[in-house]
């Protein structure tokens, strides 16, 4: 039998070439890899934050929702992002590196779950005589910015004398709920109780004194009981004396000539108007017993009690600034139908800084009435 021979040559041929292709193998592979790696390397990878979610009508930034960004920069700016309305919302943000310029494109969700906001009196009280609406005394606020109304949950009777627990109601378009548990008294005494202006303020009436955001007020349709009154208050003397002050350093001279004044000192006052100019005219500008500031203690009038004030330099002064000092120019010139008094130039009421600013409103005086919603008339 003939014995076969391998040929060695053939072996180490094909031997070569298996590294050969080995070799080829090896190389192209390392070249895709730096050429993924190259690619790698120069693409901008963003990584943006867990939570995308963000409240309905909420100051939030572009930027806020980056956790990270590699391999580039941001070229945007960080402008506040538009939550007023639900749903998802599209974004996007410029970037760059070395090699190029990109626009990432992101959702985020606006959303709703915060409740409405009801403020309220804890205590109501009424008189049961009065026409209410309890509604009236409180007020919504919801980060929606929607009209929301409110109800009222618990019985009650305007009618009955009595203290009733109820509680207020307010539910989003988002089904967020909230209420505010309140009492209400209904008293048969009209010298104690509440009620809400047209404005929407809440009155308080305290043993005939009438209140509202803290500020007494009187006039013909307010009144004070007899007794109330002993003298200015300090908060009205020191402001009278700083604006004297400051007056006089500008060679004006401002001194009171009419401060505080009983309800009895009131009384033989305006009944001596009336037998003298009739009950019309007298009206027009002198307060009936009771319905005087001048018994508050926060009220004063200033230099000449006559039109000619107006026009002097003292007067013109003290329209401009008396507000500085927490004074308002009470019956402002024009407002005899709102005030139920003619123009005074020379009567002062305090009321504080921040109020008063807000009266003088840039020389154009309001008055207590309209700013509050309410009236000035004799029943």
């Amino acid at each position: 039998m003939k014995k076969v021979r391998r040929n060695k040559k053939s072996k180490k041929k094909i031997i070569t070439i298996i590294s050969v292709v080995l070799v080829l193998i090896i190389i192209i592979i390392g070249i895709i890899l730096f050429v993924v790696n190259k690619i790698n390397s120069s693409k901008i990878n963003v990584i943006l934050k867990d939570d995308l979610e963000v409240e309905i009508n909420s100051k939030v930034k572009l930027l806020s929702f980056i956790d990270k960004i590699e391999n580039g920069e941001v070229v945007s700016e960080d402008v506040e992002v538009d939550t007023s309305s639900l749903g998802t919302k599209s974004l996007e943000i410029e970037l760059k590196n070395k090699d190029k310029k990109e626009t990432y494109k992101f959702d985020i969700n606006v959303v709703d779950t915060t409740a409405p906001v009801i403020e309220a009196e804890d205590n109501i009280t009424i008189n049961i005589d009065d026409e209410v609406d309890l509604v009236k005394y409180a007020t919504v606020s919801d980060n929606s910015k929607e009209d929301i109304k409110v109800e009222i949950e618990g019985d009650y009777d305007l009618d009955k004398a009595g203290k009733y627990n109820l509680k207020y109601v307010a539910k989003d378009s988002s089904g967020n709920e909230v209420s505010y548990d309140f009492i209400l008294n209904i008293v048969e005494d009209p010298n104690n109780r509440s009620f809400v202006t047209s404005k929407g303020f809440v009155a308080k009436v305290v043993d005939g004194v009438t209140y509202i955001d803290g500020v007494l007020i009187v006039n013909k349709t307010y009144s004070l009981p007899e007794e109330y009154g002993s003298g200015l208050t300090i908060n009205t003397t020191n402001a009278f004396n700083s604006m004297q002050k400051d007056a006089s350093k500008e060679g004006l001279n401002l001194y009171i000539s009419s401060g505080y004044r009983s309800y009895y000192t009131q009384k033989t006052l305006y009944n001596n108007y009336v037998a003298r100019d009739g009950v019309a005219n007298a009206d027009t500008y002198s307060a009936r017993a009771g319905h005087s500031e001048h018994q508050t203690g926060l009220a004063f009038d200033l230099n000449t009690i006559d039109e000619s004030f107006a026009n002097t330099k003292e007067g013109k002064w003290v329209s401009n600034n008396c507000y500085k000092y927490g004074l308002i120019l009470r019956y402002p010139k024009g407002k005899d139908n709102i005030t139920g008094y003619m123009y005074e130039s020379w009567h002062l009421r305090y009321v504080g800084v921040e109020l008063a600013t807000k009266l003088y409103n840039n020389g154009n005086w309001i008055t207590l009435e309209e700013y509050y919603g309410i009236d000035s008339k004799y029943s």
